[in-house]
């Protein structure tokens, strides 16, 4: 079946939401009451690996769990690491600075094998900062991965939800999985299938999520696919997929790191059934990670039509006997409409969005940037993302970075009349099958309706939503809303900063306060929110609920 077809499907007679005819029909319904998590950040856990995120640390025990990684200073691993091929030659310079700079590390730390967070430590100290500071997220990647040596056998990554500090993570996990224990109504517990496809390690990334919900009694598998595998399965290159790695992810020396694992993928390569089989076994389906891109490179194909595995997610969860969760930026994906890539607000105002692939991350410091494009640029896919979401165009840790600008820049760009923002230790909560659905967690969820642009402005109308409200999506905006009441949405220290900080919705409390709107300037950057008499404004946990506002934001140099 092609993307476009999917599509399709979730439009019947002009409506999004066909099934939601009548009360009576949904009374009737059996299943989960929200098929799809949408969580606007990476969820980190509590884990082994991650004991700063665990309000306890007693539990661990580094004679059975997976601690830390490890870097081998030994010439068997520095010398593949600063071969030709692996470096630009306009970056070999650079490499030559690495080479020194490894051996004065390990002049510094007198051992071949020091913990990672010991060698980055150190590569941030005195002599070699300067280098650190220069490398791309790309070069650091290749010196880790190269240089990291295998983990321990027996040993993995231990994960703790219930000890993960962040209150509001627990609750999302935990009403995620008592939505896919409601798919079979069992007495048994859910099964959960995670997939790391956003992820640039998969691997690394996938093996806390497992553990968490092992943890809580859920029966767990992986699903181990991810853009490497995918085009290796596309490509019949199931035995290459280390090196396909290197080209799809940027990720190097997985097959040497977790060799079992590895063994796992390349099964799971060879096998074309597999992944419908394991989305048939599951009751919920997580996809973590934070790259949208590499989410849709491991579910669709080049022509941005559906593999086999994402049809079968998308027929099973409308047919409500499925839960699809995913977290960070790669929830961007999704989407069905134009899918936010990359990029700042303050770039998207000044320069506009781009169609097209993200551009590397920091590509600036090693001159790998596209022509006429910078680390900051706002890019976004045309064709959507995996079709999940039909509603809107998607952005996540969004107050919290201050993506306003980006998102309805990209919305304005593509006449799309949706746009949802959803911000850190926040999940929106949809039911795809009639539109219901409620904010949780203990921030916000924004949504941009009708976005409008100029050359260097956006405008829209807004509502902003904080945990514990409800609504219902209609083909072009939201309705029957219920504001939330309590305080649970929890309060810091304001900041008018709206670029990258969570200044506009700091700001909004004003609308609370008798006012109709404001004012805030940022360098050359204006943001202006205003409210009217149409304008609905309740309070809850110190923060400002408001239906029918308006935002603009512009770029204004001359102005300066």
């Amino acid at each position: 079946m092609k993307y476009s077809i999917i599509a399709a499907l979730c439009v019947v007679g002009g409506a999004l939401f066909p099934q939601a005819a009548s009360a009576q029909e949904a009374e009737r319904a059996t299943g989960p009451n929200y098929q799809l998590f949408l969580m606007g950040d990476e969820m980190a856990l509590c884990s082994s690996m991650a004991w700063t995120h665990c309000n306890d640390t007693d539990w661990l025990d580094g004679t059975t769990m997976r601690t830390d990684r490890y870097i081998n200073l030994s010439e068997a691993y520095t010398t593949p690491l600063l071969r030709d091929e692996l470096w630009p030659v306009h970056r070999r310079k650079t490499r030559d600075d690495v080479k020194m700079a490894l051996e004065i590390l390990y002049e510094r730390m007198r051992s071949e094998v020091v913990p990672e967070r010991s060698f980055q430590e150190e590569f941030t100290r005195r002599a070699t900062r300067h280098l650190y500071d220069s490398l791309s997220e790309r070069e650091w990647n290749l010196i880790i991965d190269h240089l990291e040596m295998p983990a321990p056998k027996g040993k993995h990554d231990t994960a703790r939800i219930k000890l993960t500090k962040v209150e509001a993570k627990r609750q999302i996990l935990q009403a995620m999985l008592e939505q896919a224990d409601k798919v079979r109504a069992s007495d048994d517990m859910p099964r959960i299938a995670i997939a790391a496809a956003g992820a640039r390690d998969p691997i690394t990334a996938v093996e806390p999520f497992i553990s968490a919900f092992e943890s809580l009694g859920a029966q767990v598998r992986w699903l181990p696919i991810d853009a490497a595998v995918n085009a290796a399965q596309r490509t019949g290159k199931c035995d290459e997929l280390d090196a396909l790695r290197e080209q799809e992810l940027g990720t190097w020396k997985r097959a040497r790191v977790f060799p079992e694992q590895h063994k796992q993928q390349v099964a799971f390569c060879k096998d074309a059934l597999q992944g419908p089989k394991i989305v048939d076994w599951a009751d919920a389906v997580l996809i973590v990670g934070n790259d949208p891109g590499l989410v849709r490179k491991a579910f669709l194909n080049p022509l941005s039509q559906p593999t086999d595995l994402m049809t079968s997610i998308y027929l099973k969860m409308r047919a409500n006997k499925l839960v699809v969760g995913a977290t960070s930026d790669a929830m961007n994906a999704m989407t069905a409409r134009s899918m936010v890539a990359s990029g700042t607000s303050a770039e998207a105002l000044r320069a506009g969005v781009i169609a097209g692939e993200a551009p590397p991350f920091a590509c600036s410091k090693d001159d790998s940037c596209p022509r006429n494009m910078n680390s900051d640029s706002v890019t976004y896919h045309p064709l959507g993302g995996v079709g999940l979401f039909s509603v809107a165009t998607l952005d996540g840790q969004f107050s919290d970075m201050g993506r306003h600008g980006r998102l309805l820049r990209v919305a304005a760009t593509t006449n799309t009349p949706v746009a949802v923002g959803i911000d850190t230790r926040t999940a929106l909560a949809v039911n795809v099958l009639n539109g219901a659905f409620e904010v949780l967690g203990e921030r916000g969820v924004f949504f941009g309706i009708g976005a409008q642009q100029t050359e260097n402005a956006v405008a829209a109308t807004f509502h902003y939503l904080v945990a514990g409200a409800r609504g219902q999506f209609t083909d072009d905006g939201i309705t029957n809303v219920h504001f939330a009441k309590g305080e649970e949405v929890v309060q810091e220290p304001p900041t008018t900063r709206f670029l990258s900080d969570r200044g506009m919705v700091d700001s909004l409390r004003l609308l609370c306060q008798e006012r109709n709107s404001f004012n805030l300037i940022e360098k050359e950057f204006r943001l202006m929110v205003a409210g009217d008499e149409s304008t609905k404004r309740v309070k809850a946990g110190g923060e400002c609920q408001v239906t029918d506002a308006r935002i603009g934001l512009s770029w204004q140099p001359e102005t300066f």
